[in-house]
Order: structure tokens, then C-alpha cells, then sequence
């Protein structure tokens, strides 16, 4: 009875203690964050959960949307991961969710009963070891290596610009506090104050969110390049045993290959406009000569103007007869 009750003594102290401890915590974090700026990060926010925030400030706006648009890009990449092994998979007829192992070991077995080839990823092009090798497969590798070189390429600039958008999100930072340091220094009131606390805190989520989104581009260029390595090994089969990579070990990628140079467009010709000849006289009957044109006839004077007739004279009243003497 003693050793049931003295448990529950201590269960219940425990009990106590515990929660006494979580009261605390949460008092800390209270006091710290009524005290350093950079608490602001334990308040919710939009940016941190992929949702697009507006400020109604020009000065932030811009940067907000940006981040959202890469947050919105960043949900595509693992469709684009799918889509470089596509022609992989419909060569291997596998499913599209197969992982890159499935992948790989498939590539690997097919190539083998081929006879294996030299895959230079510089080129995307495969060579066989063994005659014509197997044309569908080594197609499909060739074109999986342009898309993939591609990707890799892509995610490697996005890690940079993004990386740059979390350094542009840390200057933006650096002119809220100074707003809001202000604003206390002048007792400015609630409502702008708490606006401003607001822009800090997405601008955190936001310098949060890019430099986490940076990490993750630059893991799958990294990524990109071992798959290609490994897939250099599966098209290899035949050629002894695969010297083992060092996943830590980051390898300038290939250089894209050069643009095309346009051929010069032959100038367009403008037809020459027909010149006028003299048609040539029809031969006679009596010889087989043709005569000589006859020359154009020449050109009637004008004919003289005709002088003005002059004006009639006023016609004479005709003259009446002689009257007739009857006796």
C-alpha cells in the first residue's frame, strides 16, 4: 500500500514537473522573442507554406512574387526527372514509377546480351562494342543522356539564381528592421507596427525557402551527373568490373555542345524586266531572206488651223413683184 501510494506521489510530481517545464519553454521563447528581431520566425507564414503573399508595398512585392513563382517551378521538378527517362522506359517496357535501380540493372542486363558499348557523355553518343549492338536501346540511352544533361545543367543555374534571391531576401530584411526599429523609436501606432512585423516575417519564410530550394537544385544536378555515371557503367557491361564513384565528389558537368552556325541565305534575285525588241519582219514568199524592217512612217504635219468664216451679211428681203394694171 505504501510502495502504490509513494508511485503515485512521484508519478504525480513527474506530472507536474513536465508540465512545469513546457511553461517555461513556452515563457523563454516568449521573453526571447519580445527581445530579438529574428523571432519572428515562430510566427506563421504564408511564403514558408507555398502560399503567395502580398505586402501592398512595391518595394517587397516584386521579391514575394518571384519567390512564389520559384516555389510553383519547384513542384515540376520531379515530372521533369520523369520525363529525361522516358524513352528508358518505354525502351525497357518498364513502368514509369520505376525507380532509377530498376533502371539501371535493366540497362545493364539488355546491354550485356548485346555485347555492350562505350557510352561518351560529352558526344551523348554510344558506340558498340559488338557490331550494331541493340539500336533501340542504345537510341534511347543516348537520347535519356541529352535530356539529363540538360536537367542537370538547369538545376545547377537554378541553384545560383536562387541562391541570389535568398542574398537579395536579406538586404530586403535588413530595411524592415530598420523600418521597424524606427517605428518603435517613434511610437508609431499598432497597426503599422504590426504590418511591419508581418513583412519580416515573410521575408524569413522567404530567405528560408529559397536557400532550402537552392540545397535541393544543386542535389539533383548532383544527382543528375551520378545517374549518367551509372548509366555509363550499365551501357559498359562487357568491359570488366566498374571502378566504384564517390557520391560526395562534385565533377564539372560536360560543356553543352556549340550552336549550330546558320548557313548565309543566298540573296533573292529580282527578275530583269523584259526589254522591248523589234519584232522581226515575216519572211516573204519568194525568198527565203527575210527583208529589212521597213522604217516607221513619218509623222503627219498637223493640219493648219482653219481660219474663223466671217460673218454672212444680213440677207436681202426678196424683192415683191410689180402690181398688174387691170383696166
Amino acid at each position: 500500500m505504501k510502495k502504490r501510494s509513494s508511485l503515485s506521489l512521484l508519478s504525480r510530481f513527474s506530472g507536474r514537473f513536465s508540465g512545469f517545464r513546457r511553461i517555461l519553454g513556452v515563457a523563454l521563447v516568449a521573453t526571447a522573442c519580445g527581445t530579438m528581431p529574428a523571432c519572428d520566425m515562430f510566427g506563421s507564414s504564408k511564403v514558408a507554406q507555398g502560399q503567395r503573399y502580398q505586402s501592398d508595398d512595391q518595394r517587397y512585392d516584386p521579391y514575394f512574387d518571384s519567390v512564389h513563382q520559384a516555389q510553383v517551378a519547384a513542384a515540376a521538378w520531379p515530372d521533369e526527372k520523369k520525363a529525361t527517362r522516358k524513352p528508358l522506359i518505354n525502351a525497357l517496357s518498364l513502368t514509369p514509377d520505376s525507380s532509377d535501380a530498376i533502371i539501371l540493372d535493366a540497362t545493364e542486363t539488355r546491354s550485356r546480351r548485346a555485347g555492350g558499348g562505350k557510352l561518351d557523355l560529352a558526344s551523348a553518343h554510344v558506340t558498340p562494342s559488338n557490331g550494331a549492338g541493340d539500336a533501340a536501346l542504345y537510341a534511347a540511352v543516348e537520347e535519356t543522356v541529352r535530356l539529363e544533361l540538360d536537367r542537370a545543367r538547369r538545376m545547377k543555374d537554378k541553384s545560383e539564381k536562387l541562391d541570389e534571391m535568398s542574398k537579395h531576401g536579406e538586404e530586403l530584411k535588413k530595411t524592415a528592421d530598420a523600418e521597424l526599429f524606427n517605428k518603435g523609436a517613434e511610437k508609431a501606432d499598432e497597426k503599422k507596427a504590426e504590418k511591419q512585423r508581418e513583412i519580416r516575417r515573410e521575408l524569413y519564410g522567404a530567405i528560408d525557402a529559397t536557400r532550402t530550394l537552392s540545397q535541393q537544385a544543386l542535389r539533383q544536378s548532383k544527382y543528375a551527373q551520378q545517374f549518367l555515371d551509372d548509366l555509363t557503367d550499365a551501357v559498359e557491361a562487357s568491359s570488366g568490373p566498374h571502378k566504384p564513384h564517390d557520391r560526395n565528389e562534385s565533377r564539372p558537368l560536360p560543356p553543352p555542345p556549340p550552336p549550330k552556325a546558320e548557313a548565309p541565305k543566298p540573296e533573292e534575285k529580282k527578275p530583269e524586266e523584259p526589254k522591248a525588241s523589234a519584232k522581226p519582219s515575216k519572211p516573204s514568199s519568194g525568198s527565203g531572206k527575210p527583208k529589212a524592217a521597213a522604217p516607221p512612217p513619218a509623222e503627219k504635219p498637223a493640219p493648219a488651223e482653219k481660219p474663223a468664216p466671217a460673218e454672212k451679211p444680213a440677207a436681202k428681203p426678196a424683192a415683191q413683184p410689180d402690181e398688174v394694171f387691170n383696166p
